[in-house]
């Protein structure tokens, strides 16, 4: 029972948040920024719109694609169809549940592939972490593009905490946690290896499992080519969120350290709240306020392109939960 009550707190708290944003923000607007923002959604150019759609279904496909990479090194090899279909039921999986997409992506495929669940989850967190860190580039990229503007705030902040910590505290410190940290996972693994109770063998296997999927990644024949889809991937997103830029005259003379800034901030609000709900358009429009675009045409930009992609997803991936079982269903009866 306590279970599922902090799994439904865990829907409904971020989703509540998301929903307050959005009736906070329009209770906030005037009546002239109502309008305002009215005019900007009848009057954008939606062919932007339209590609940004097109790059975003692109990268989803590509996505598909490089799966197969990471698991022909554990000897699996699975049908791209399935791989496409499980990509976007997760990605409606993660507008319902925050942080469920890749486990609810995971136990479709398992269903009408070879490989298990815990070969496929482990592949699946080996690509979060090769997304991570080209997402970690690109807000060194911010960073470093607006080191002038952060320059004086980082002195006043490193000033101040060196202040009241010494340099040798703060070493010691951080030797004293990462060897506790390292003891406990040194003395608790090995406690996992030894134990016989089914609990923890089944624990083990998952462990297992999750290693060789985040391991396939040097394992794999074809790194440049997972690498060169990561790459597409991640230039397909950036496309994705500059080209709606050009539907609106108030953004369409953004400089690309604006569309930086704002695409890191939006990547945030997707994991604050499942979706980027109500968060999303606000993380776009302030951000942008720094770089001198009026609110109202930053809280317009945000909201059309979280719509046109929400929509594209939901489309797709509502339509991969129908046609994933059919499809698979059908093929299974072919061959019989």
């Amino acid at each position: 029972m306590k279970e599922k009550l902090i799994s439904v707190l865990k829907v409904i708290i971020p989703l509540g948040i998301g929903i307050y944003v959005i009736w906070y923000q329009f209770d906030q607007l005037t009546d002239d920024q109502i309008k305002q923002i009215g005019d900007s959604f009848a009057n954008a150019n939606y062919f932007w719109v339209g590609l940004s759609v097109l790059f975003g279904l692109l990268s989803h496909m590509s996505r598909a694609y490089r799966w197969n990479y990471p698991l022909a090194s554990l000897g699996y090899q699975n049908r791209y169809v399935n791989n496409f279909f499980g990509v976007m039921i997760g990605y409606v999986a993660n507008i319902i549940l925050p942080r469920f997409g890749e486990v609810w992506r995971c136990v479709m495929v398992s269903r009408y592939e070879k490989a298990p669940f815990e070969k496929l989850f482990g592949t699946v967190v080996a690509e979060r972490v090769a997304d991570l860190l080209v997402l970690l580039l690109i807000v060194v990229a911010v960073v470093v593009m607006q080191l002038n503007r952060l320059k004086d705030s980082l002195n006043d902040l490193v000033g101040d905490f060196l202040k009241t910590n010494s340099v040798v505290e703060l070493v010691l410190k951080a030797g004293l946690a990462l060897t506790i940290l390292g003891a406990a996972a040194f003395i608790g693994w090995r406690l996992l290896q030894r134990s016989q109770n089914p609990v923890f063998a089944k624990i083990r296997g998952l462990v297992q499992g999750l290693t060789d999927g985040v391991l396939s990644i040097l394992r794999m024949e074809k790194k440049w080519a997972f690498l060169a889809h990561t790459a597409f991937i991640w230039v397909l997103y950036l496309a994705m969120f500059y080209v709606p830029f050009l539907a609106l005259p108030e953004t369409s003379g953004a400089s690309i350290s604006a569309v930086l800034a704002s695409f890191v901030m939006a990547s945030f609000s997707i994991v604050l709240v499942q979706g980027g709900i109500g968060v999303y358009p606000v993380a776009v429009a302030q951000t942008l306020m720094l770089y001198g675009i009026d609110y109202e045409g930053g809280f317009a930009m945000g909201w059309i392109i979280w719509v046109a992609q929400t929509i594209m997803i939901v489309t797709f991936g509502v339509a991969s939960l129908v046609l994933m079982p059919l499809l698979n269903e059908r093929e299974v009866i072919d061959k019989a």
